[in-house]
């Protein structure tokens, strides 16, 4: 089977500017995630979180978004992340 895994938060996906609810990074694959990490653009509590997203993907999981849960049925919505 083929599986999404969607994580549902307060804020609509990862954000480039914290305090910018409009800044959502569209996609972050592992190269982009160190990048983000090592700016300090990812920090916090969000490190747990994508450290889980690429530890899913690791384990077959297809896909992994990380959006709000109004908009858990749009497709184009949140954070998609990849390898």
């Amino acid at each position: 089977f083929e599986v999404t895994l969607i994580y549902c938060f307060e804020k609509p996906g990862v954000l480039m500017d914290e305090n910018d609810d409009n800044s959502v990074i569209p996609l972050i694959d592992k190269v982009k995630f160190e990048e983000l990490k090592a700016s300090g653009v990812v920090s916090g509590g969000m490190l747990p979180k994508l450290q889980s997203a690429f530890k899913a993907l690791e384990s077959g999981v297809k896909e992994v978004v990380i959006t709000h849960a109004s908009a858990i049925d749009n497709p184009n919505a949140g954070t998609h992340i990849v390898l």
